[in-house]
């Protein structure tokens, strides 16, 4: 592809804005069943840009990739802001139906709340994961596995996310960003092209809660969620897996001892 030598470049800072719903990145991951926190009011409600084409993509070597649709509120956007480094991509992550000071109960009370996003499931959330301690990454999914926004190449998509721009232009922003890359994917049966933007991370877009704590190191988390860790770890070394599990331990006592 042919650029203009004069033309600025992104970063390979990507962001969240410091506008953004602090809870957004729950709206791909876990939505209540059926959207019941929308109740009859689904059926009436202008759904959020996100739905047009923007999808939470969890990619890693050895395990079958994950795709998420987004909640119908969300609202998906990119902001462009100057940094030393050059241009950077800011994402701005909001409802597009209820404002922070007014969210439905089964949002407001993540991730505890019966039928409310993790009630029932008894394991760490991905983001939750995403952001966890290396050490604690390479001893259950065996490497560092990745999440990344899918922005759906459509021209109404585009016309949508980037305010102030035209579609063209915010398509040849999103080509000439390094750190972006392009797939075709097939995805609910349809063939189309995304371009892959990396899921900055952050605490400030984690919920936590006593039932679902941020994950602080092995030992920690194998306490809280003992279940789904060993079947986890058995299936990536078999009858071995007591073995790594308390070597990871050990090396994360001595690690913090060092410290």
């Amino acid at each position: 592809m042919k650029i203009d030598s004069n033309a600025t470049y992104c970063s390979t800072k990507v962001d969240f804005s410091g506008d953004t719903c602090a809870d957004g990145i729950c709206c791909f991951m876990s939505i209540p069943r059926k959207q019941t926190h929308l109740g009859m009011w689904k059926y009436f409600l202008k759904r959020g840009n996100a739905t047009a084409g923007i999808k939470l993509f969890y990619t890693t070597l050895q395990e079958k990739d994950i795709v998420y649709n987004p909640c119908k509120c969300l609202d998906f956007y990119l902001k462009e802001c100057k940094t030393p480094d050059g241009y950077a991509f800011q994402v701005l992550l909001r409802c597009g139906i209820f404002g922070k000071r007014c969210r439905p109960y089964t949002c407001k009370e993540f991730p505890d709340k019966t039928d409310s996003f993790m009630h029932d499931i008894l394991a760490p959330c991905v983001y939750n994961e995403y952001i966890a301690p290396e050490n604690y990454i390479a001893l259950k999914h065996k490497h560092i596995f990745q999440l990344f926004y899918a922005i759906k190449d459509d021209h109404k998509l585009l016309g949508k996310i980037f305010p102030g721009y035209t579609v063209e232009e915010t398509r040849r922003k999103l080509n000439r960003c390094k750190e972006i890359v392009k797939i075709s994917a097939i995805w609910n049966e349809k063939p189309a092209e995304y371009f892959l933007l990396e899921v900055p991370k952050s605490n400030a877009v984690l919920y936590t809660s006593v039932a679902h704590p941020k994950i602080k190191g092995v030992q920690q988390a194998y306490s809280h969620w003992q279940g789904h860790i060993e079947s986890w770890l058995e299936r990536h070394y078999g009858s071995k897996w007591q073995d790594y599990l308390d070597r990871t331990i050990e090396e994360e006592a001595d690690g913090m001892a060092k410290k």
